[in-house]
């Protein structure tokens, strides 16, 4: 009975104190500490919403006869109690909570003062709780009152939380995302904006923008947030939003969020090839190459799309199978689909007669890849007859254009590549016939942009594509590409460095300096690497831009080990191969959840190299991970010793690296070590420690910091 009457107590200066909160809402600052407080609300609000509607439930449903007994009495009496009084602590909580950043203030009006009204509803029952008892029709007025307004609350905290019509979403018909017809699917529109709709958008969107970010449209998507641009396409790892998708499950900065929904191994491809591909909101699936990764996925994903349905039966496979062979590949559009598409290859074994041979398939035939074939304007009588087309591209064939106008019976064409060929504006408006097309591709033809104008004035729904100008630009030389698969050298090995481009130059330098144009060494073939060496190229051409640095880090092992020992365990997801990971000279790329890293955070890396017979050494090099972005850094410390009996150790070198800056943002292998006078040894030790706090620029700021390694070389 005491705790009750203190409870009850407490209600006047909780909802004195709610009311106080509300009226001054838009001057009240919440320091940190209470802030804690705040965010216990999506904890606690689970509390009132059970307890208010098992009240209005009792007191809805119980017989009259019954509410004259005294269980009764005391039960209703106790769940109105808890209810009223923690609906004004989470309507509390709920309004410390509102002040964080992140969330929109307009969004919240309905939610906060819905909450608020609930807990001042309580609180004026419980105080007239005996009046009411006697009048049972306003008793059940207020109940279900109550019951409705916990109910819009929390439908309004969902849409905050988890995007808008979170509840009613999946039987609301128009909120589902309809599948295209492969020939009409966008890449941003039907792959990747429904990865973002149902794993990103319930904490980016108007109503509840986490870190600033709002990813409901195209140009709230490009800006970003309080962190940065979402991609860069320049970065390795492609930049924040796919670092904080890789970062461990258990991170803080894991996005989605431990317990929301993650993102499956398909969806990551998806966002990752989209954005390394340059992250185009308008690009069409077709328009992608057959062997792109999105076009390979967007196959299976878009095969039931009910938004194009062929009419024409399929084809025995035989056939197929007769009409394919090196110089014409003829395949299904997608799996179960009876559309087919035909590429022709190698063009000094194209002729008339193969095109003839396609008859066969004619009807089946949805898209006609003639790139760089030497066709002829008559050969267009024979593609017009193609009726069920819906993509062709002739680019760089021998046509004149003279016979566009054999293409009239193509009445489902939708697009119409013709680049490179001698085609000429006026012979484009036999075109304007066909009911279906909306994209022509020009590219290197004779239209100019006074005819593009005139072009399109005749047939607003075709786009004409003449490509990009950039006769007045200066562009940018990309990198140098290293053609070695192999990082670890055991002796002299030639540097194979090429560029596309050509009468480009190749300058390169091995002594850690960047390659300059006028001093570094001309990169020729036959140029041999020997050594623990880094390599750094750079093309140079006159009229154009130097690129930027190609960068590997070549290692070198004289002396491998016969075996090893982890003498401190390594985190026990990132145990890689055990201690073989350190001498099995198998070099890692930079994705340090690829199993063959060895993780340490909460211990210090320790480890021993045991040889058979000595050896004679100089040096030793550590291979590490630097990825600031998934809280790896480099060790504080590392450090060696060697001996032949395991009792006398005698010290081999200790370094410490300099730390990161927040603008080392790029994944990087550092190759960390040491020279010494030549010693004979059996036995290494070897010690590195992770840095304990990371640094206060740093998102994890006070956090402990990983290190990644995966080999140690001996010469």
């Amino acid at each position: 009975m005491k705790l009750r009457y203190l409870v009850a107590t407490s209600l006047i200066p909780l909802n004195v104190l709610l009311l106080f909160f509300l009226l001054f809402d838009s001057r009240l600052v919440v320091p940190a500490w209470l802030q804690v407080v705040g965010r216990l609300h999506p904890m606690i609000l689970h509390f009132p919403i059970v307890l208010i509607l098992l009240y209005a439930f009792l007191q809805l449903l119980t017989p009259a006869r019954y509410k004259e007994d005294a269980w009764f009495s005391v039960t209703a009496e106790g769940l109105l109690l808890a209810a009223a009084s923690t609906s004004a602590v989470t309507a509390l909580m709920g309004i410390l909570l509102s002040k964080e950043p992140g969330y929109d203030p307009d969004s919240l009006v309905w939610h906060k003062y819905s909450g608020a009204l609930t807990s001042f509803v309580l609180f004026l029952m419980y105080s007239f709780r005996r009046m009411l008892n006697e009048k049972n029709t306003v008793l059940k007025a207020f109940s279900v009152l109550t019951a409705l307004l916990v109910v819009m609350a929390g439908h309004l905290g969902a849409n905050i939380t988890h995007g808008d019509n979170f509840v009613l979403a999946p039987i609301t018909p128009e909120t589902k995302h309809p599948l295209p017809a492969f020939e009409d699917a966008f890449v941003f529109a039907d792959m990747v904006e429904p990865i973002l709709e149902t794993k990103c958008m319930g904490c980016h969107n108007s109503n509840k923008a986490k870190g600033e970010l709002v990813m409901e449209t195209k140009e709230l998507l490009l800006k970003g947030g309080k962190d940065g641009k979402l991609w860069d396409t320049t970065q390795a790892d492609l930049g924040l939003m796919m670092q904080r998708i890789h970062l461990p499950a258990e991170e803080k900065k894991h996005m989605p969020p431990s317990g929301k929904p993650q993102l499956t191994d398909e969806e990551i491809t998806i966002l990752q090839a989209w954005i390394k591909s340059g992250a185009s909101f308008d690009k069409r699936v077709i328009e992608l190459a057959p062997e792109d990764t999105l076009r390979v996925l967007a196959t299976r994903l878009l095969q039931q799309s009910p938004g194009e349905q062929f009419n024409f039966a399929a084809v025995d496979e035989k056939e197929i199978e007769k009409l394919s062979n090196n110089n014409r590949v003829v395949a299904p559009l997608a799996i179960g689909s009876p559309a087919l598409v035909v590429n022709f290859y190698n063009k000094q074994f194209y002729n008339t007669k193969a095109l003839e041979e396609l008859k066969a398939v004619a009807n089946q035939v949805v898209e006609l890849n003639l790139d760089n074939m030497p066709v002829k304007d008559e050969d267009l009588k024979i593609i017009g007859g193609f009726k069920n087309l819906r993509r062709l591209i002739l680019n760089f064939t021998a046509i004149s254009g003279a016979s566009l106008g054999d293409l009239k019976n193509l009445q489902f064409l939708k697009s119409l590549s013709l680049s490179g060929t001698a085609v000429k504006p006026a012979q484009l408006a036999a075109l304007s016939s066909l009911p279906k097309l909306r994209s022509v591709y020009l590219w290197n033809t004779s239209v100019t942009e006074k005819d593009l104008a005139d072009l399109t004035q005749q047939n607003k729904n075709i786009a004409y594509q003449t490509g990009f100008k950039g006769d007045s630009l200066v562009l940018k030389l990309t990198p140098p590409i290293l053609q070695n698969d192999e990082q670890v050298i055991s002796g002299p090995l030639p540097l194979k460095l090429k560029h596309y481009i050509n009468g480009v130059t190749i300058r390169y330098t091995i002594d850690g300096t960047e390659p300059d144009s006028l001093l570094s060494p001309v990169y020729k073939p036959g140029t041999i690497i020997d050594g623990d060496v880094t390599v750094k190229a750079k093309a140079f051409k006159p009229g154009w831009i130097s690129s930027d640095v190609m960068q590997q880090h070549f290692f070198k092992s004289t002396f491998r080990a016969d075996s090893a020992v982890l003498l401190t365990p390594a985190d026990a997801k990132y145990r890689a191969d055990g201690a073989r990971t350190l001498i099995d000279l198998d070099k890692s790329d930079l994705n340090f959840a690829n199993g063959k890293w060895l993780g340490y955070q909460n211990n210090e890396f320790a480890a021993m190299l045991i040889y058979n017979k000595p050896v004679e050494a100089n040096s030793i090099t550590i291979s590490f991970m630097r990825d600031i972005n998934s809280y790896i850094f480099p060790p504080v410390t590392v450090a060696a010793w060697g001996s032949m009996d395991q009792i006398h150790w005698n010290s081999l070198g200790q370094l410490q690296p300099e730390p990161p800056n927040k603008d080392l943002t790029n994944k990087e292998n550092l190759a960390l070590g040491f020279r010494f006078p030549k010693k004979a040894m059996k036995y290494i030790r070897l010690q590195a420690t992770p840095v304990k706090s990371l640094p206060a620029w740093h998102p994890g700021k006070g956090q402990k910091g990983w290190i990644f390694i995966d080999e140690v070389f001996v010469n």
